[in-house]
């Protein structure tokens, strides 16, 4: 049986991202790993919808990427927001929560900490709770380094374990992303022995452009290509594509830990042409490819 909601439904488009450089700085005393990274907030939206209950549970109500619930970022997060209501002497009104997904599990586009980072905003809202921003952050650095940033939903410049934000303020971008029908598993990534821990942060000016950005490189991307072969034709194929078109050699690269690539074009015209060449040059279907940008405003859905 469905468990019914006994009050408002609140929904949100949850927006992907795009790590355009991810530096790994170190490995702290902790296991976390310092980054200096920059995060592209991209139109490609998972759905999360939130109703409230009256007896105090929390029901996740489908799992459509086999994650158990315990293990579910979504859920997690509410419990969090249950420990925050507690810790404001109200009782958990409860709540169910439906994902409808269709930004790709491992895909390094932060598709579930995107979904985290909305349960916290909407359940604020829900429960009534009034936490500010920088108290919605805390409680969601707690969840993923990535999580953060969805709470602000603003591209930025990311530092520590990803929590210390800088807000970038830049026109509208457009990128080109391959998805390999595969999924990348971020722990093994990050506990690869041959993984690159001692890059220096990205040097970047006052007033940046995009391209500043691709000055630099993923350092997770020669591990994920060791141990992916689909990634690595990925990747080929765009600096393939790319390269007729122009398009700086450096700009195809892989986001977060993989397995989705991408690559910058310099205006959505061109990024149109590169998505159908792409496209056509592809043989195998379940290989996705999107033309996707930072224009949140219309918070397109698909």
């Amino acid at each position: 049986m469905v468990p019914s909601t006994s009050g408002p439904i609140l929904r949100e488009a949850a927006p992907a991202k795009l790590n355009l450089h991810l530096h790994v700085l170190g490995r702290r005393d902790d296991g976390y790993h310092e980054l200096d990274t920059s995060f592209a907030l991209i139109n490609w939206y998972d759905e999360v919808e939130l109703g409230l209950r009256d007896d105090g549970q929390i029901h996740r109500l489908e799992d459509q990427v086999g994650i158990e619930a315990s293990k579910d970022l979504a859920v997690r997060a509410a419990f969090c927001m249950k420990l925050a209501c507690e810790a404001q002497g109200k009782p958990c009104p409860g709540v169910n929560i439906r994902v409808l997904k269709r930004i790709p599990q491992g895909a390094g586009l932060g598709g579930g900490s995107s979904n985290a980072a909305s349960v916290l905003r909407l359940l604020n809202q829900l429960w009534g709770l009034h936490l500010n921003a920088m108290q919605l952050s805390g409680m969601a650095v707690s969840l993923g380094a990535d999580v953060p940033v969805f709470i602000r939903r603003q591209n930025a410049l990311g530092g520590g374990v990803g929590e210390s934000l800088r807000t970038l303020e830049l026109p509208i971008a457009h990128f080109v992303v391959i998805m390999p029908p595969i999924a990348v598993s971020t722990a093994s990534v990050f506990a690869d022995p041959k993984l690159t821990r001692a890059s220096k942060a990205l040097k970047i000016s006052d007033c940046p452009d995009w391209s500043d950005f691709m000055q630099g490189q993923n350092d997770l991307q020669a591990v994920v290509v060791a141990q992916n072969r689909p990634v690595e034709l990925a990747l080929n194929c765009l600096q393939e594509q790319a390269l007729k078109f122009g398009i700086p050699s450096g700009w195809p690269r892989m986001s977060g830990s993989g397995a989705a690539v991408f690559c910058m074009v310099r205006d959505a015209l061109e990024g149109s042409q590169l998505e159908a060449a792409v496209k056509s040059s592809l043989a195998d279907e379940s290989w996705l490819v999107k033309l996707v940008s930072t224009d949140l405003g219309s918070e397109q859905q698909g």
